[in-house]
């Protein structure tokens, strides 16, 4: 009885090559292709390992994004004292809104209906609003 030749990559070796991958910016198709081609993947296997891949790139795109957040906003905040050293008000106030914006700070304006008890206005509860005033008018 023939043996199982050995896999060129072990499964947490294939992981890794796709987190590392796809943060870099190479498509979904060209990673199923390498993990075929170089990777020696059969088909089953290319999903399973993609599978087993997507909550480590998405933990991974987080803190990278996290950390291109923080750089901004340390970047932003030399802008606003820059300005604010330079006497431009008007500037370092812009800037200091966007700052708030990005780190969440600043809420976006949204409009409140008094009839939803001060909750958000979305969608449903309008077309709810509008369906309830259209029986009523029967």
């Amino acid at each position: 009885m023939a043996r199982k030749k050995e896999p060129k990559y072990k499964k947490i070796d294939l992981i890794a090559k796709v987190v590392e991958m796809t943060t870099s910016g190479i498509t979904q198709p060209e990673i199923k292709k390498w993990l075929m081609g170089e990777g020696g993947c059969k088909i089953d296997y290319v999903y399973q390992v993609l599978k087993d891949a997507r909550p480590i790139i998405m933990e991974t795109l987080k803190d990278i994004s996290k950390d291109r957040l923080e750089v901004t906003i340390i970047e932003m905040e030399n802008m606003y004292l820059e300005a604010k050293s330079d006497g431009d008000k008007k500037l370092a106030l812009d800037i200091k809104k966007e700052i708030n914006r990005i780190s969440g700070l600043h809420n976006q304006k949204q409009e409140v209906d008094i009839t939803t008890n001060g909750k958000d206005i979305n969608t449903i509860s309008v077309i709810k609003l509008i369906e309830v005033k259209k029986e009523e008018n029967k």
